[in-house]
């Protein structure tokens, strides 16, 4: 029972911390203008409840990285991070108005989106992996 717990932490942990690297990286493509070359209308404001929510929100996902698979941290972070960018693009967005796949945001929004998760996915995997896991 203890492993578990530590193995539901650390999962936790890890994921908090990728998703504190997605919020970041989400933030920074829209601050530096990469979305709007990109034709997409992503630019999040950097604030404490915009950082709170995808921190927790990546917490949970980080409990994906405890799934079995015997992948290279990078493929398994990437892999991971398709799940999270899914749940965005066809549950949390077109629930907000956004249409199926956040389209009305632009052309590529999927790909904005899926970017900025896996940049969370990998680092929250990399950080597993030096605990290793």
């Amino acid at each position: 029972m203890r492993e578990f717990l530590r193995n539901l932490s650390m999962g936790f942990a890890v994921g908090a911390a990728g998703g504190l690297v997605y919020a970041l990286a989400l933030w920074a493509l829209g601050r530096y203008g990469v979305s709007y070359r990109l034709g997409v209308d992503i630019a999040p404001h950097l604030s404490h409840p915009y950082l709170y929510q995808r921190i927790v929100w990546g917490g949970i996902c980080g409990w994906l990285l405890l799934l079995p698979l015997r992948r290279a941290w990078f493929s398994r972070g990437l892999l991971l991070s398709l799940v999270p960018a899914g749940a965005l693009l066809l549950v949390l967005l077109p629930m907000r108005g956004y249409g199926p796949g956040a389209l009305a945001l632009g052309t590529l929004t999927p790909l904005v989106v899926w970017l900025a998760c896996a940049a969370g996915g990998v680092f929250a995997s990399a950080l597993l992996r030096a605990q290793g896991r």
